[in-house]
């Protein structure tokens, strides 16, 4: 495992990656997932009084980084707060788009292009929309363009 994560960082690295951790031990473990467990609430405090639009995509690694700087490039252009990270053992990445009562729609139909294109690359690329957190309210719409017609 040790080994592994040496070649994980020098790959980080040599693609301009910055704070890369890996843990071998199990309280290594259990801080890394600690913090990651706190990344929802930490993006909604970049605007306090916000609830998270929650993305959830899984892409083949060999597309993951095009499609997280597709997104960062989507959040930059929007002009919205939306953090990026993932899973990137197993292709899965988030974006959490924050957003307040008192946005105006075209704020929040930002959020939801953002989101839009997100879901559509991640099809295009041989993906899924519903990595981790199976199929909401939010995705239904996509189920036909994912799967086809039943």
């Amino acid at each position: 495992v040790a080994e592994d994560g040496r070649i994980a960082h020098a790959c980080c690295a040599d693609e301009g990656g910055g704070d890369f951790q890996f843990a071998t031990g199990a309280d290594e473990r259990r801080r890394l997932w600690a913090a990651r467990h706190t990344l929802y609430y930490a993006s909604l405090a970049l605007r306090p009084g916000s609830r998270g639009i929650v993305t959830d995509a899984a892409v083949p690694l060999s597309r993951l980084a095009e499609l997280m700087a597709q997104t960062a490039a989507d959040v930059t252009a929007e002009a919205v707060v939306g953090p990026i990270f993932g899973h990137a053992g197993d292709g899965n990445f988030h974006v959490i788009l924050p957003v307040l009562p008192a946005d105006p729609p075209d704020y929040v139909a930002r959020l939801r292009r953002i989101n839009d294109r997100l879901i559509r690359r991640t099809l295009a690329a041989g993906g899924t929309c519903t990595g981790e957190h199976g199929v909401g309210a939010g995705k239904r719409s996509y189920m036909t363009l994912q799967h086809g017609d039943a």
